[in-house]
C-alpha cells in the first residue's frame, strides 16, 4: 500500500511539473506587437550578415531552424543583398500548419518554399517599401527567392506583406540593416 501511494505520489509530482514546463514552453515569446515578453534581445550587427544575426538575436530561434533544414543558411551568407521578413517564433507557434512540417523531413520542399516566400533578393528598407508604395497606389509587388509575388501593402500606419492566399504579415516599425541586406521582423508566416 505504501509503494503504491509512493507511486502515485511521485507519478503526480511529475505530471504537475512536466505541466509547469510545459505552460513555460508555449507561453508567448512575443505578442502579436512583436515585443519581447520573456527573452532579451541581443541587437543586431550591422557588420554581420543576415545568419549571424538570425542567430545570435534571441528572437528567430524556429525561423533560424526552418532555414537551416531546408539548406537557405548559405544562401543568407551570400553578398546579396537580401530582404528576409522572418516570422517571430510567435509567428511559428500561430501556424500549426508549418510545424508538422518542420518536423518530418518528408516535406522538405514544402518548406523551403515557405521559407523562400519571406526571402527577397535586393534591400529594402522600411523608407524604400514607402517610397514605392507611394508609386504604386499603396501596393508594390515583390519577388522572392523563388519568383513567387508577394504584396507589400500600407495597412493604416503600418506595412504588411500578403501572400497569393491573403494572409497577412505586419512588418516591425524599424529596419535591421544587415552587411548583406536588411531584416524585417513579421508576424505571420506566409503561404505558396
Amino acid at each position: 500500500m505504501k509503494t503504491v501511494m509512493l507511486v502515485t505520489g511521485l507519478l503526480l509530482s511529475f505530471t504537475l511539473q512536466a505541466q509547469k514546463n510545459r505552460q513555460e514552453r508555449t507561453e508567448s515569446t512575443y505578442d502579436t506587437t512583436m515585443r519581447v515578453t520573456n527573452r532579451k534581445p541581443v541587437k543586431m550587427d550591422p557588420t554581420k550578415d543576415i545568419v549571424q544575426n538570425i542567430n545570435n538575436s534571441h528572437l528567430f530561434y524556429s525561423f533560424m531552424t526552418a532555414i537551416r533544414g531546408v539548406g537557405l543558411v548559405q544562401t543568407l551568407q551570400g553578398p546579396g543583398p537580401f530582404t528576409v521578413f522572418a516570422p517571430t517564433d510567435s509567428a511559428f507557434q500561430g501556424s500549426s500548419q508549418v510545424h508538422p512540417l518542420m518536423e518530418d523531413d518528408n516535406h522538405v520542399a514544402e518548406l523551403k518554399k515557405i521559407m523562400s516566400l519571406h526571402i527577397v533578393p535586393g534591400k529594402w528598407t522600411i523608407r524604400s517599401l514607402q517610397e514605392a508604395l507611394k508609386k504604386g497606389n499603396g501596393q508594390v509587388a515583390l519577388v522572392t527567392l523563388d519568383g513567387e509575388k508577394i504584396m507589400v501593402l500600407q495597412k493604416g500606419k503600418q506595412l504588411a506583406i500578403q501572400d497569393r492566399k491573403g494572409t497577412l504579415a505586419y512588418l516591425s516599425p524599424t529596419d535591421q540593416l544587415q552587411k548583406n541586406g536588411v531584416i524585417h521582423m513579421v508576424n505571420a508566416i506566409l503561404r505558396p
